[in-house]
């Protein structure tokens, strides 16, 4: 009988892409009790990204804060953003994880008119 030796296979499916730091852009949620404090992470993005974000307190039982891109402040009043994430996000916030929101705004004009 002729020995069968056995051979050992192997498969690598691999894939790769470009990524910025910090690894969002828009808005980060911080719940009351993930591991990262809002100073520490305050601290990170002052070192990664230094003044490109205001960190919001939350008056909430589940959210500590929120880190706002100053990009997207410049052309939504906080408020407005906050009440959106309120609306929309906090509920399916768990105090225990942070969240990163991609937040894309649009703005419209109805008409632009002008004299030549």
């Amino acid at each position: 009988m002729e020995e069968q030796s056995s051979k050992r296979k192997y498969s690598v499916q691999l894939s790769f892409e470009e990524i910025r730091l910090p690894p969002f852009e828009d808005i980060l949620i911080l719940g009351k009790r993930c591991a990262q404090g809002k100073v520490a992470v305050y601290k990170s993005f002052e070192l990664l990204v230094p003044n490109e974000f205001d960190v919001f307190e939350i008056n909430n039982t589940t959210i500590e804060a929120v880190y706002i891109n100053k990009k997207v402040l410049k052309k939504l009043d906080k408020d407005k953003i906050l009440k959106i994430l309120e609306e929309k996000v906090f509920p399916f916030v768990s105090d225990s994880e942070i969240l990163k929101v991609d937040f894309k705004l649009k703005i419209f004009y109805d008409t632009v008119e002008g004299e030549f």
